[in-house]
């Protein structure tokens, strides 16, 4: 009975693993791209090996718009969308109203910072050199607001590195 139960957990677990990859390589090959422009980045820690922060130029608009003494959690945030898939805030909201050319997009507050997807963008030791010129974030951007990061693009919008980063 033990061996039994052991092998429906390890099952269950391998369901859900696998449940959670499709999900994100459908987001990945059918949602929205969108492009986040990149605020300023640091290229490298010492003890994680090469990687990029990211910081994004939304985020910093809304640290500098919104009060700093609110208190951590998420929001929805009305983007719209430039001819070539650049976003800028519009304002807070929901998916009431939204024109053909805004999106939504899911931000969160952690220690007093506002973060849109991950922070940092990994990638193979030595490579730093192809990702110096990094201007915008790629993401894939579901219809709740949920942002996957799907790599870099440079300022002539060109995807950046010859192999992909890790986030």
């Amino acid at each position: 009975m033990r061996r039994l139960g052991l092998l429906l957990t390890g099952l269950a677990i391998l369901a859900a693993i696998n449940v959670t990859v499709w999900r994100y390589e459908r987001a990945i090959s059918s949602a929205d791209r969108v492009l986040l422009r990149l605020a300023p980045v640091d290229p490298r820690s010492l003890m994680q090996g090469d990687y990029m922060r990211l910081n994004y130029d939304i985020a910093r608009q809304l640290g500098a718009h919104r009060n700093s003494e609110r208190a951590n959690g998420s929001d929805t945030l009305v983007i719209r969308l430039d001819g070539q898939q650049v976003a800028s805030w519009v304002a807070d909201g929901t998916s009431a109203q939204l024109a053909p050319d805004e999106r939504l997009l899911q931000v969160r507050r952690s220690d007093n910072q506002w973060l849109i997807g991950p922070d940092a963008f990994f990638f193979e030791e030595g490579t730093g050199a192809q990702y110096e010129g990094a201007r915008y974030g790629e993401f894939r951007l579901q219809a709740d607001g949920k942002a996957l990061l799907v790599g870099l693009r440079d300022e002539q919008f060109k995807l950046m590195g010859t192999s992909r980063g890790r986030w």
